[in-house]
């Protein structure tokens, strides 16, 4: 009887293991091809978690020589490559520009705004480094945990520039999924997982930028044709300016608790080709209509009301504009005022007439605005 019984056990282990080694076998094939085939086509760079999670880093020691920071692989999909000492040298005036992709688009300026910082502030410091923190669709959620891992890395100075991307920020969130970020890691260690994830990713953006071409085709102001999954009541937009507001204190007085001096800016926003959705770019043919009958100052009145009350929007308000003051005043810190220099600079001084390239970022001239105006109140700030 026992060995009956030990013959029908070892039948159904055989009978388990002929049904499953089939499905490991090819599995174990699939992993190996996907693997091969990454030789000729990487994987997407992938920041699992969006930057969201507490551990998080923008930089981490460079593999090939440790006296030095590079920004972690994973981060480039969003920030700048870049490369610095972690022990600063003796002479030299660190400063880390946050912010999200219009800090991320003018990395161009910022050598020859160390030029002239140089050259202005000899002979106390030999040498300026400027360190692009500007991510790609990141708002102060985010940019609060750089700025907690920055103040390590010795700066002297921080630039603040954030405005546009508060609720954008919340989308980014709920994409990132962090409750399943460790799950993710896991999942993606495998060749074959990656290759899945990539193949619907590439998709995913090849239909994102279909609709973008279709936009552009349809040449309309507001572009209506974006999307947003939520729409925020009054409260939730209050909630979310009081959050901003919050992060931005937290990060000065950071800076504060480690005698980093801070510069913060106000951040202009396009206000002749607004990114508008549903009612508010119906409405905003009304400040479109006045911008023809050349009624300007009412046009710019009419269209700052819209985009402060609008709900979701992808650029900054008088809401942001209005917190970002504030905080300067408060804090005694020095503003640069971009959103006047770029006012002032326009012909009939609503932005969005000759500065901008779409309905946030500035182009080169309206870049070189924004630089010029930190550059003022940066040499401000460590005069005091």
């Amino acid at each position: 009887m026992n060995e009956t019984a030990k013959k029908e056990n070892l039948s159904k282990k055989k009978i388990v293991l002929f049904t499953f080694l089939p499905l490991v076998i090819l599995l174990l094939s699939l992993e190996l091809i996907a693997r091969v085939v990454e030789i000729w086509l990487p994987p997407l760079v992938t920041d699992i978690g969006l930057g969201f999670t507490e551990d998080s880093r923008l930089f981490i020691p460079d593999p090939y020589d440790s006296r030095y920071l590079i920004t972690h692989p994973n981060k480039t999909v969003a920030f700048q490559n870049q490369r610095f000492l972690k022990n600063k040298p003796s002479g030299t005036l660190r400063i880390f520009f946050l912010g999200g992709s219009s800090v991320n688009y003018v990395h161009y300026e910022l050598p020859s705004l160390s030029e002239r910082l140089k050259e202005n502030l000899k002979p106390k410091y030999k040498n300026v480094e400027i360190i692009n923190c500007g991510g790609l669709s990141y708002g102060t959620h985010r940019l609060v945990l750089i700025a907690r891992e920055i103040v390590n890395y010795e700066p002297d100075l921080v630039m603040i520039y954030s405005g546009h991307n508060e609720f954008e920020e919340i989308e980014q969130l709920h994409l990132a999924r962090i409750q399943s970020t460790k799950l993710q890691k896991i999942l993606y260690s495998s060749a074959m997982m990656r290759f899945i994830r990539d193949r619907i990713a590439t998709y995913q953006i090849s239909q994102l930028e279909k609709e973008h071409n279709q936009r552009m085709l349809a040449q309309s102001l507001p572009d209506a044709g974006k999307g947003w999954n939520h729409v925020f009541t009054p409260q939730e937009i209050a909630e979310r300016m009081e959050k901003y507001k919050n992060n931005l204190n937290e990060i000065i007085q950071l800076c504060k608790e480690k005698n980093i001096k801070v510069v913060i800016a106000t951040v202009p926003s396009n206000y002749i080709k607004p990114n508008l959705i549903g009612k508010s770019a119906e409405e905003y043919e009304q400040v479109l209509q006045l911008i023809r009958e050349e009624k300007y100052k009412e046009a710019y009145e009419l269209g700052r009301k819209i985009i402060r009350e609008t709900s979701p929007r992808h650029q900054s308000s008088d809401l942001e504009n209005n917190i970002v003051r504030e905080l300067a005043e408060t804090n005694h810190i020095p503003l640069a005022d971009v959103l006047s220099a770029v006012e002032q600079a326009e012909p009939h001084h609503i932005p969005g007439e000759n500065l901008f390239n779409d309905h946030c970022h500035l182009n080169p001239e309206g870049n070189k605005i924004m630089i010029h105006t930190f550059e003022e109140k940066i040499l401000q700030a460590l005069s005091e």
